[in-house]
């Protein structure tokens, strides 16, 4: 059964994390943990799970504090979990340890793909959802990013201020290392040709029970 943290339980709200990736993803530095103390988050050199998981935080995921392999917070740069900042590990957490005693709470898989096209403007998630990235199909997993949205993106200021991102109708996801808003949600337009090629994508629904 999981033990939350000191956020305590309750439902995760995926717009809310959402909408907290979408405001802090151009931030890289120390920012207060949710507008308050007790800690400042941290940007760290691989900051893809990072961010991802604050956003998690942010929509309501509440910290769990069992063992080491069962256990995702934060509480300063050098009192965090693995799960917190390393995307293979966020993987195992959300799909084999967070659950409760009839399997709901963590993710669930809704889809796997490999090879990625421009094609491919829409997925089965929705806000707050996971992709998570395995670039060689080797098995193990190199990257997260979380879904914000869907439809036409605005198309202001688009190229010049989000880093020539790919403006496309579709799905769109944030993501940090590199910093990507309202990018294309399968970062076909930020790949290399042998990673559209090979990439394994992971679509992982959120599951708002969060107990």
């Amino acid at each position: 059964m999981m033990v939350v943290g000191t956020t305590g339980a309750g439902a995760f709200n995926p717009t809310n994390a959402a909408n907290y990736a979408d405001s802090h993803w151009k931030e890289c530095g120390p920012s207060p943990y949710n507008g308050v103390p007790p800690s400042p988050y941290k940007c760290i050199s691989n900051d893809c799970t990072n961010y991802v998981s604050r956003a998690l935080h942010a929509g309501g995921y509440s910290f769990v504090l069992n063992g080491p392999a069962d256990s995702w917070y934060w509480y300063s740069s050098q009192s965090n979990s693995m799960s917190w900042t390393y995307a293979d590990v966020l993987y195992g957490f959300l799909i084999y340890y967070d659950k409760d005693d009839n399997g709901r709470g963590g993710g669930t898989v809704v889809a796997t793909q490999v090879g990625v096209s421009a094609s491919q403007t829409y997925n089965s998630l929705s806000k707050g959802d996971l992709i998570f990235f395995d670039w060689e199909n080797n098995g193990s997993i190199d990257h997260v990013r979380i879904e914000t949205g869907w439809g036409t993106p605005s198309k202001t200021g688009y190229q010049s201020a989000y880093n020539n991102s790919y403006w496309a109708t579709g799905d769109w996801a944030d993501q940090h290392t590199e910093p990507r808003y309202h990018d294309m949600w399968n970062g076909y337009y930020q790949m290399t040709a042998t990673q559209r090629a090979n990439a394994k994508l992971y679509l992982v629904h959120i599951d708002p029970l969060n107990i």
